[in-house]
């Protein structure tokens, strides 16, 4: 067991901070309702942009928390893998897993070659779960082959691609929000004293 120590070190150096930080995510609040935060009676009532900064602080925190607790649960199911004497075991080919890599990551359940492996049959665990129907990006709506005319993936990225090309420095990107000049409220506007007094009768 003694081989392990210094491991056993780091979990459990690991563990007290993940446990100090859950304990101040909860003095934070993340442990009541969001209204009592937020001091609000009820938030039902409220759009969700009406509190969208703290609707996003809110979710993100939720999301570490969460994370810490797997994490933790990881670093317990380690620590009593040294206690019964079956950490440094791959839990998939029973092989030992090399001394340096328990160095590099503490929490490896897995030797290089069935982490490889694993790796390699799921290859979109690390990616985001829409990615595998929005595959192959806007070439899955190309009908440039076809006969078709429709506004299709391909155009919209070419729109996207014009868009505010040349933006000026004004505001006006190339006019297209505006339909008259600026400053000038109505056709009459654009007659100057000088020629309203040219038409004057003598």
């Amino acid at each position: 067991m003694k081989k392990w120590e210094a491991q056993r070190q780091a979990l459990q150096a690991a563990q007290q901070t993940i446990e100090g930080r859950l304990e101040r995510t909860h003095q934070y609040g993340l442990k009541g309702a969001m209204n009592e935060e937020l001091g609000e009676l009820s938030i039902n009532d409220n759009h969700p942009a009406d509190i969208a900064s703290e609707l996003f602080e809110r979710s993100k925190d939720v999301g570490l928390r969460d994370a810490d607790k797997i994490r933790l649960q990881e670093i317990e199911r380690a620590l009593a893998g040294i206690d019964t004497g079956t950490y440094g075991t791959c839990t998939n080919c029973g092989k030992a897993i090399p001394q340096e890599r328990l160095e590099a990551f503490p929490l490896a359940t897995l030797c290089i070659d069935c982490k490889l492996t694993d790796e390699h049959h799921h290859p979109s665990r690390e990616r985001p779960v829409e990615e595998e129907f929005l595959y192959p990006g806007f070439a899955r709506t190309d009908t440039d082959e076809t006969s078709s005319v429709v506004f299709d993936g391909e155009d919209a990225w070419q729109a996207v691609g014009r868009y505010n090309e040349r933006p000026s420095y004004k505001g006006d990107y190339e006019q297209i929000f505006m339909d008259d000049n600026e400053g000038i409220v109505d056709d009459m506007d654009v007659i100057s004293n000088q020629e309203y007094r040219n038409q004057l009768p003598d």
